[in-house]
């Protein structure tokens, strides 16, 4: 009669115990699933940025039916009351009277303004930007208020024009520059920027957004996905000197 020895895979003078094989396969279930999870993260924040192209490309085709209808000028350039043929007093809805910065607090007005284009206040709110009000309408209660700067996530250039289609017209509000970074500014401010850069000052984004990175909607209502170094050359490349943008606020 044959007799089967027992084996030798979990003895104590072996390579590997139970106890140590069972970890060997815990650690390897663990390092699959990391990676596993960073593909999704990835995945995630790609489809957010994707997003949030779409979302400004929507604002590029609201501002450019909005100007159609108003002499080619956006919500920031037109007054609220304007004198008809007539003489007559025509109410515009227009938001120039909240282009001072002194106004900034009210800077939520210019998307409101474009709230017919719009329809949806979503549009206005990039996915990655988890410091923003979601709102559902673009009423003075819900959009706006002392909070309304919290309901979006884009600045406006100050210097768009429709007929100079490199000068910028929006963009991720997630902009460092100097002393200035719109992720510690909790009202809302107007910044210029210029076009001399060196290689301590230079407009670059922050994390907070799209992991240093950002979007930004040209004149020409084309949408541009940008690094620290192409958001400077973008704003060379303007035709507006100043490069002023009137931004919301970032906390």
């Amino acid at each position: 009669m044959k007799i089967y020895k027992h084996s030798k895979l979990f003895a104590s003078n072996s390579g590997f115990t139970q106890v140590e094989l069972i970890v060997v396969i815990v650690i390897g279930v663990i390092l699959v699933g990391l990676q596993t999870g960073c593909g999704m993260a990835k995945a995630k924040a790609k489809a957010q940025r994707i997003a949030c192209v779409n979302n400004l490309k929507q604002i590029g085709i609201a501002t450019r039916i909005y100007t159609t209808d108003n002499q080619d000028r956006y919500p920031w350039q037109v007054p609220a009351i304007e004198t008809g043929p007539d003489g007559e007093e025509i109410m515009t809805g227009g938001t120039a009277e909240y282009i001072a910065v002194s106004k900034a607090a009210e800077y939520w007005k210019h998307f409101q303004a474009l709230s017919n284009e719009l329809s949806n206040p979503k549009v206005v709110r990039c996915p990655s930007d988890r410091n923003r009000n979601q709102a559902n309408s673009f009423g003075e209660t819900e959009f706006g208020g002392p909070t309304g700067n919290l309901s979006m996530s884009y600045f406006i250039g100050k210097g768009s024009d429709e007929a100079k289609p490199n000068n910028i017209l929006s963009g991720d509000r997630n902009i460092e520059y100097g002393d200035y970074n719109n992720d510690d500014d909790n009202e809302g401010t107007h910044q210029k920027f210029g076009k001399k850069f060196s290689g301590k000052l230079r407009p670059a984004w922050t994390k907070s957004l799209h992991k240093s990175q950002g979007n930004l909607l040209l004149s020409d209502s084309s949408c541009q996905q940008s690094s620290a170094s192409g958001l400077a050359k973008y704003m060379i490349n303007s035709s507006d000197a100043d490069n002023e943008l009137m931004f919301p606020a970032g906390k």
